[in-house]
C-alpha cells in the first residue's frame, strides 16, 4: 500500500511513517506548499490532499494532516495558524516563545492539540480521522525530542512535556497518533503501531 503525504515537513513524515507501519510512505514533491485558506483543520487538510492528488502515483492513497494547538486563555489561538503563529518564517522556538510571552502569568494554561487526517483513496473515496490531546502550556520549554510546540505542552496526567518523552511514548498518546490509528483502521491496515 503506497501513501503519499501532502507535506514537506520531514518530522510529520517520520511520525506518520511509524504510525502507518506496513505502508510505503512518501512525501510530497519538493516545493509543494498550497495556500491553506481554510478556517478549520478539516478544510486545510482537504485543501492539501486535493492539491497533491494530481502529483500522486496511480494507485496511491493521498493523505494530508492538519494540526493545531488550541489554547483556552487565548480564545483558541494559535489554532489553524499554529505553524505560522510567530510569522511565515517562524522557527519552532519562535512559536513557543511567543506563546509563553502571550500567556504571561495566566493561571489558566489549559490547551489541546488537535489533528485531522484527510485521505483520498485510490477509488476516489474520502476517509477522515481526528485525534485530540488535552493538556496545558508550561511556563518554560523542557525536553529535546519532538518538534513544534512539544517542549511547552504537558499532557493531562503526565509531569513531562511531549519533548521529554521518547518518540514511542509520544506516539502512544499524541493527537496525531490517535488520528493515525483511527485512519489505519479505516484503511484496513493492521500492524503493531496501528492496530485494527
Amino acid at each position: 500500500m503506497q501513501v503519499m503525504l501532502a507535506t514537506g515537513n520531514k518530522d510529520k513524515v517520520r511520525e506518520l511513517e511509524a504510525l502507518l507501519a506496513g505502508t510505503d510512505v512518501t512525501a510530497a514533491p519538493d516545493g509543494f506548499d498550497p495556500e491553506e485558506t481554510g478556517t478549520t483543520l478539516v478544510q486545510n487538510a482537504r485543501i492539501k490532499a486535493e492539491a497533491l492528488l494530481p502529483d500522486a502515483p496511480e494507485g496511491a492513497w493521498v493523505m494530508a494532516d492538519d494540526s493545531g494547538l488550541f489554547v483556552h486563555a487565548l480564545d483558541g489561538r494559535p489554532g489553524v495558524y499554529s505553524s505560522r503563529y510567530a510569522g511565515p518564517d517562524a522557527t519552532y522556538a519562535d512559536n513557543c516563545n511567543l506563546l509563553i510571552d502571550e500567556l504571561g502569568d495566566a493561571d489558566d494554561r489549559g490547551a489541546a492539540f488537535g489533528c485531522v487526517l484527510y485521505c483520498i483513496a485510490p477509488d476516489g473515496s474520502v476517509l477522515v480521522s481526528a485525534g485530540v490531546l488535552p493538556g496545558e502550556i508550561t511556563r518554560e520549554p523542557s525536553g529535546t525530542d519532538g518538534f513544534g510546540y512539544d517542549p511547552v505542552f504537558r499532557p493531562v496526567g503526565d509531569a513531562r512535556t511531549l519533548a521529554d518523552m521518547t518518540r514511542d511514548e509520544k506516539a502512544e498518546i499524541s493527537h496525531r497518533g490517535r488520528a493515525a490509528r483511527g485512519m489505519a483502521r479505516l484503511m484496513g491496515i493492521t500492524s503493531e503501531a496501528a492496530p485494527a
